[in-house]
């Protein structure tokens, strides 16, 4: 096609042409061009955790049929979970979603009257139906989500810009981990975290269960840090099997973290075992500090935390020795009703102990300065993030007045207050790949304000009822097996893919969304729908390609344009992007009273606020959503059978006590209720010894009335993030 100018037109003429056969494939090349017995060695990464890119996999196939999963053994992480395992099953999963579809019957109707479309038919009613909300009422009335797999964010983030809406949103602007940097940053500048280094002396972790929520390296290298001699403190209210290997195991109550938080500070400050040097060259606000710590006496903190005083100054005592480093959950206590100041505050003892970019303290992940973050392998350019950081874009967004300090941080936007958005006409339409309705609190309010809007379209791997139910189209999404995009980056090195053709008629989410972008903004911009060049586009600038790195498989390349990781770098102006010494906060330096907090009204400091008391109609805290070896919340149920036999129905862990107070045993079904719903919840009963008594281990992600969903409230919601309080509510748990 060289020489030949290609229009949206002309563009979307090629989908409908290339649509045609039931396997076409648009732009990207045959996957292998194997015979159909032959067989042949692929890779890829799983995506399971929801966290990618994680653990790679090298698959054996005969034709196109993958026949078995083993490690891929030069990938950094290289030994499969349950979870990894089994996500074969997932890929012939005869429910999978093959097809596009259309619904016939009017939205609200019992029966949608789904009827298979062509993707000829699908671009273009997509394209024709955002075009027209775009000329009538703005593209800021098209919000762009991203929830489960994360894979496809960079091409959905570049059609939301492209297209011209700053409301892009993700299941990490919902709740999940990305309340934890953002709390980081007002601090630090960025994301900070201590690894376990060979200079590493004490280790602090705080509501992360790394065991089970990680890749089997972590908790590996955890024992091995243990056994050289390293010292570690756990704060978390479960008995996780990381809290077993704790020298202090910090239980507060929930909510109470940052309690303990400003009780170890005081210690700190009180017995002068600060960084006094550090504190004054690199720090500022250290005054008001002092004076806030000063309520937080050991006594105090035990009355509120139920963590007895004396552990409270052995931990602090213990971290200071140093060097020290931290890691901080961005799935437990970032889901509470304070939850960014409580971050803030545990992150604090590392820059007032001098804890920060030295050998075994914390450090920050030295990128290149266009990369923004190790997880989905995308830049600043790629995603255009100035146009998303103007002021004008921020006053376009959803929400502005709901949190505002999210607003000015982030560049991507908070959805939560979606329903209202759309009775107010600011939301008209939505473009979800992977978009799951469950992961709000009260659900219903956002399923009736999906049911609402002028039109809808998901793109995903399964039919879900709960959330497709009242769009307009469901589109087939390709799974881990069958994506080329995204590559994956690891440190230095980079993997990408080598996958099987998908099944059906399933496009990968990348093709999807540059599909979509070629049809309503301009087919170049978006690589005429091709994956494999929209990476090239990146890895181009790293000083490599696609095809260079996938005919070096299974090994992966070193990236030389990727600086080696280094300490020091506040030091060496490496931080900051004008190059000056210091860090990405506003003053250049570690605010521990954040400047962006106080500017919207906030206190400056991360203060600690009394989280909600048990009531006799309501004594046990709910933590919602823990995960487990087998469980990452609502995927891998069904969809993996062999996951859905090892825990087939929804299950809460309650202490001995307080099933013994209700007269509940090992195995009996139980009700749970809250004040904020008017119907119980459905669950099984696991009494273990791994909840402390006055707390309910419960999983998010089970439908019908085994939801938990409903029991958290639209109130409530962290004022510095936007996030909902799933790990602070109050509930009754009664035998059924």
């Amino acid at each position: 096609m060289s020489g030949i100018s290609l229009t949206r037109r002309t563009f979307l003429e090629g989908v409908a042409a290339a649509s045609a056969p039931a396997s076409a494939s648009l732009f990207v090349p045959a996957a292998h061009a194997a015979e159909a017995n032959d067989t042949w060695v692929g890779h890829t990464i799983c995506d399971s955790c929801n966290h990618m890119p994680m653990c790679g996999i090298e698959f054996e196939a005969k034709g196109n049929t993958v026949i078995a999963i083993r490690n891929w053994k030069q990938h950094p992480n290289n030994s499969l979970c349950s979870k990894g395992i089994s996500t074969l099953q997932r890929l012939y999963n005869p429910n999978r979603l093959l097809y596009p579809l259309k619904r016939t019957n009017p939205k609200g109707a019992a029966d949608p009257g789904w009827v298979r479309i062509s993707w000829d038919e699908a671009i273009k009613t997509i394209a024709a139906k955002l075009t027209e909300i775009k000329t009538k009422y703005g593209p800021d009335r098209v919000m762009f989500y991203c929830g489960d797999p994360k894979e496809p964010r960079p091409a959905v983030m570049r059609l939301a810009r492209y297209f011209g809406s700053p409301n892009y949103c993700c299941e990490s602007s919902v709740a999940c981990n990305l309340a934890m940097v953002h709390a980081l940053e007002l601090s630090y500048g960025g994301e900070i975290a201590g690894g376990f280094g060979p200079k590493t002396k004490c280790m602090m972790i705080v509501g992360q269960n790394g065991a089970w929520s990680k890749p089997h390296g972590y908790y590996r290298n955890l024992l091995a840090a243990k056994a050289r001699g390293m010292k570690l403190i756990v704060m978390d209210v479960r008995r996780t099997k990381v809290a077993e290997q704790a020298d202090i195991h910090l239980q507060p109550k929930g909510g109470t973290d940052g309690a303990v938080a400003w009780g170890m500070i005081r210690v700190l400050i009180k017995e002068g075992l600060i960084n006094r040097a550090f504190i004054d060259k690199w720090c500022i606000g250290y005054e008001e500090v002092v004076k806030y710590a000063e309520t937080f006496t050991p006594e105090y903190v035990e009355k509120e935390s139920g963590v007895p005083a004396e552990l409270v100054v052995k931990a602090a005592r213990m971290f200071a020795e140093g060097p020290s480093g931290m890691t901080i959950s961005g799935q437990s206590i970032t889901h509470q009703h304070n939850g960014c100041n409580n971050v803030r505050a545990c992150s604090l003892m590392m820059a007032l102990t001098g804890n920060v970019e030295i050998p075994g303290g914390g450090s920050f992940a030295n990128w290149p300065q266009d990369y923004i973050r190790w997880d989905e392998g995308y830049t600043r350019s790629f995603i255009d993030q100035k146009w998303f950081d103007e002021p004008e874009q921020k006053a376009k967004r959803i929400d502005r007045e709901f949190v505002p300090v999210w607003n000015e941080m982030q560049v991507l936007c908070s959805p939560n207050k979606l329903p209202e958005m759309v009775k107010a006409g600011r939301i008209r339409a939505v473009a979800g790949f992977g978009m799951n309705a469950l992961i709000w609190p009260s659900p219903q309010e956002y399923q009736a304000a999906i049911r609402a809007m002028d039109f809808s379209f998901a793109a995903d791997n399964f039919y879900r009822d709960e959330t497709h139910h009242d769009m307009d189209l469901v589109l087939p999404a390709a799974l881990n097996f069958e994506r080329f995009a995204p590559f994956g980056t690891h440190g230095r090195k980079v993997s990408v893919r080598k996958p099987v053709k998908p099944l059906g008629e399933a496009w990968e989410d990348w093709k999807i969304a540059c599909t979509i972008g070629a049809a309503v903004c301009d087919p170049e911009t978006f690589f005429n729908g091709d994956p494999v060049k929209a990476c090239n586009s990146i890895l181009k600038g790293w000083g490599t390609s696609y095809e260079k790195e996938q005919q070096g498989l299974p090994a992966l390349s070193t990236l030389e344009f990727f600086p080696p990781q280094t300490m020091g770098k506040h030091e060496k102006g490496i931080l900051r992007f004008d190059g000056k010494p210091g860090f990405r906060t506003p003053s250049g330096k570690i605010e521990l009273v954040s400047s962006i907090q106080a500017k919207h009204g906030f206190n400056g400091l991360p203060v600690y606020v009394e989280p909600p008391k048990p009531t006799k109609e309501f004594p046990l805290k709910l933590i919602n959503g823990t995960r487990r070896p087998y469980i990452t919340h609502s995927k891998t149920r069904r969809d993996q059978p062999y996951l859905f036999e090892l825990e087939s129905e929804h299950t809460i862990n309650m202490s001995p006590k307080d099933a013994a107070d209700r007269g509940i045993k090992e195995g009996d079904q139980v009700w749970l209720t809250s004040p904020y719903c008017d119907h119980k919840v459905r669950a099984r009963a696991r009494v273990t010894i791994l909840c402390p008594p006055g707390l309910i281990d419960a999983q998010y992600g089970w439908r019908g009335d085994q939801e938990t969903q409903p029991l958290i409230p639209r109130q409530n919601w962290d004022p510095i993030s936007g996030y909902p309080c799933c790990n602070d509510v109050c509930i009754q748990v009664t035998k059924a």
